[in-house]
């Protein structure tokens, strides 16, 4: 390593006075302190440990009149954060953070990048460590310099720090987002994006985004989205998908934007950067939460950007573009769009391929969206409902997939073609696998979803014997819930009870030897809900003989 390579080493001065020229230059102290660490430097450890010595030559150095020797201790800084790999102490960051606020551009350029380096470079501890030395006052400072140096250093210091909870707090309460907001509109692309970045990580928290809302960050997110550097569109795009959890930034975009925000994320699906197509993807599927963008969304053409998405081997991408899927086929103007533009193959190859359970989630809850009564045809024709059983059945599916697969199921089954082929599938033991799933299926959700399928079964009067005759009989499945206790699931049984009720004469005297009208005629009280209790007298009322008049 060269001698000089920190600066350690005090540059010529000028010529003074004649009083002046038989002082010495240095102090014995700093002379000292500067030997020292150039031979601390020049170890094999190269600065990877600071000891208490150390740190007192490092103080001599920036405590003193000389502002070269200042440059010094900010470079020798510098030079240890890159390699110190034990946490720092309050006792090396405190002549630090006095450098950082040093009016001196090199010095505040070397101890500002010495700073982020201890965070980024450092243990985790070094984060809290900094802002519970008092950095963040100096940084903040350094955010309204002149230097593009000491801005872009001081930005990339608070996105490091930002990353911990604790610190994107204190950096909105210390007042710095008026500054890196300016920042993020800087003509030097290094300070926009580490503006843009600690931005970002501030949206990470929920208190932070109205405080940044209330300083104008949305429309300076939308414009940047624009930029044509693809780290500050994927920092901005991000930033739009955090603000965008609460409804009244949603509308505060299409405010400002007039929808325009909407057109700036399609584009980005097209970007040929992974991470910023997937950004846009989650930005979209939460300003799809509200009902006028998800039809503005469709009308600007945002199905046929996002329907590649959904091939892609990025599993991170691809989850992001079916979940924005799902958001829009809540509207029903888009349910149309979406089957036309052949949306339903792709969605059962993602249900059916056990990539990913979030990717199966959103596929399921997407069909289960679409399935209205109007496109029961469409949903069956797409073979979307042989899909949907063959992910129910799969022993390696995941509770939270089956539970979204039950639900479809169980609008779907609402339709007679769609009961018919049910009942048809594997042989005609899918409704014998869905009455067991009903008692033994793990998870409330998708138990209580099973029964909700084989309710609508039974308003199919063809499928009562099936539905009776099965080993795992539809009336045990009824039993099993009346006397669980709970009020979802009385309901639900009492329910497909009430479909079975409507049956014909052999449906009723099977019921009527099972004695659940016993069972029905014990419950009651005053604190039974309305709609149950008219259920259960209408259930009582179909299952009593029939009386001859003849």
């Amino acid at each position: 390593m060269p001698e000089n390579c920190c600066g350690c080493l005090p540059r010529k001065r000028k010529k003074k006075s004649a009083n002046e020229l038989y002082e010495p230059l240095l102090l014995e102290s700093e002379r000292d302190a500067i030997n020292d660490l150039l031979r601390f430097l020049q170890t094999d450890d190269g600065g990877s440990v600071l000891s208490d010595e150390r740190v007192r030559a490092l103080r001599t150095l920036a405590c003193s009149d000389n502002v070269d020797l200042k440059r010094s201790a900010a470079l020798c800084y510098s030079e240890i954060s890159e390699k110190m790999t034990s946490t720092v102490t309050n006792d090396m960051l405190e002549p630090l953070i006095a450098l950082v606020q040093y009016p001196d551009p090199e010095v505040q350029t070397a101890s500002s990048l010495a700073l982020s380096n201890f965070a980024l470079f450092g243990p985790v501890e070094n984060k809290n460590a900094i802002v519970r030395a008092g950095a963040l006052q100096a940084l903040t400072a350094c955010l309204s310099s002149d230097n593009v140096d000491v801005q872009c250093n001081a930005c990339g210091c608070m996105t490091t720090l930002a990353t911990s909870e604790h610190n994107k707090y204190e950096i909105v309460n210390q007042g710095a987002v008026p500054s890196l907001l300016k920042l993020a509109c800087s003509r030097d692309s290094r300070v926009q994006r580490n503006a843009t970045g600690a931005l970002l990580n501030l949206t990470h928290l929920e208190s932070n985004r109205f405080e940044l809302a209330r300083c104008g960050a949305i429309p300076i997110f939308v414009s940047l989205i624009q930029s044509r550097d693809p780290d500050i569109q994927f920092y901005c795009a991000a930033a739009l998908s955090n603000m965008a959890v609460q409804e009244q930034h949603r509308s505060l975009m299409s405010q400002i934007s007039g929808g325009e925000v909407l057109r700036h994320l399609i584009a980005l699906l097209s970007s040929p950067v992974e991470k910023v197509k997937c950004q846009a993807c989650l930005a979209l599927r939460n300003l799809a939460s509200d009902a006028n963008n998800q039809v503005k969304i469709v009308d600007f053409g945002g199905l046929r950007s996002l329907y590649p998405l959904l091939g892609t081997s990025d599993v991170e991408c691809c989850t992001a573009a079916i979940a924005a899927l799902r958001n829009l086929s809540i509207c029903k103007g888009n349910e149309i769009a979406i089957i036309r533009e052949k949306f339903l193959p792709v969605i059962n190859k993602l249900l059916v391929s056990g990539s990913h359970p979030d990717i199966q989630c959103h596929a399921a809850g997407t069909l289960r969206n679409l399935s209205t009564e109007d496109h029961k045809d469409e949903i069956l024709k797409a073979g979307s409902v042989t899909a949907l059983v063959d992910v129910l059945l799969d022993s390696h599916t995941s509770v939270g997939v089956c539970a979204e697969a039950s639900a479809a199921l169980a609008v779907l089954a609402a339709n007679e073609r769609c009961q018919e082929h049910m009942a048809e599938l594997r042989d005609g033991q899918f409704v014998q696998a869905v009455l067991e799933m009903c008692v033994s299926a793990e998870g409330n959700e998708v138990r209580y979803n099973c029964v909700g399928i084989v309710g609508h079964l039974a308003l199919n009067a063809e499928l009562h014997p099936l539905l009776l005759n099965s080993k795992a009989s539809i009336l045990e499945v009824i039993r099993t819930c009346v006397q669980t206790g709970d009020a979802s699931s009385i309901h639900i049984g009492v329910w497909a009870l009430s479909h079975l009720s409507e049956g014909g004469d052999e449906t009723r005297r099977i019921i009527g030897e099972s004695r659940l009208m016993d069972l029905l005629e014990r419950m009651g009280g005053d604190d039974m809900a309305t709609e149950l209790k008219q259920l259960i007298d209408t259930t009582l009322k179909n299952l009593q003989p029939k009386v001859d008049n003849t």
